[in-house]
């Protein structure tokens, strides 16, 4: 965690860049004190901070780190800013003067990229959480067969979007479409399907992958 602290007005900006990554991963609890925390599956705690890498009036990179009660912290994660900027002359940051912040270099920064690759690090600890080989979840079943091929089909065909008519058409003489909606309830319950319009998730993925192998 840094040493020095953003301003109120710095933690501002920030937060509009933060709680979209918090909008499309799991376990969001906003903004507390000074940090940014997610409560994920497994007892992960995820906490993330605004740094500097040059003075603390350039605040110019989002570190991250998860942690367990029993192992504590067992990754971290960096994203500079500087990273997602297309000009290598003006790199983007948050200029914080005298409690007063901005955007410098604003139009140079793909915020987009930098939030899609910090919900991919976040889907992946919640993939670690729910492996079978490292934390059962003791309220989800094993996958059958048939439950396996329907996340494999998701993935290859229809690009990770579970589709009900889709997957009620390719397999029309192995499942209903009612048993098939009962699925996709009790997968979104359990936070193995995003919320509509519902997409498998790292952990459904890896849950499923991870059966396979036991099985060969």
């Amino acid at each position: 965690m840094p040493l020095f602290y953003p301003s109120f007005d710095a933690f501002r900006l920030a937060d509009s860049l933060v709680d979209q990554i918090g909008q499309r991963s799991e376990g969001y609890q906003g903004r507390i004190g000074a940090a940014w925390y997610w409560h994920m599956a497994g007892g992960i705690l995820v906490a993330a901070a605004l740094d500097h890498t040059v003075t603390e009036e350039r605040w110019d990179v989002l570190r991250a780190q998860a942690s367990t009660p029993l192992a504590g912290v067992f990754t971290r994660a960096e994203f500079p800013f500087r990273a997602y900027g297309t000009s290598a002359t003006s790199p983007p940051f948050i200029h914080d003067l005298k409690g007063v912040a901005e955007w410098s270099n604003r139009l140079y920064f793909q915020m987009g990229q930098l939030i899609e690759d910090a919900v991919h690090w976040l889907g992946l600890l919640r993939a670690v959480s729910i492996s079978p080989r490292v934390h059962p979840p003791a309220s989800f079943p094993t996958l059958s067969r048939l439950e396996r091929r329907l996340v494999q089909y998701t993935l290859e065909e229809l690009d990770g979007a579970f589709s009900l008519r889709e997957l009620h058409a390719a397999f029309a003489g192995e499942v209903s479409r009612a048993r098939l909606a009962q699925v996709a309830r009790a997968w979104e319950s359990a936070g193995l399907l995003t919320e509509r319009p519902r997409r498998v998730t790292y952990a459904l993925q890896a849950l499923a992958e991870d059966e396979v192998g036991e099985k060969a």
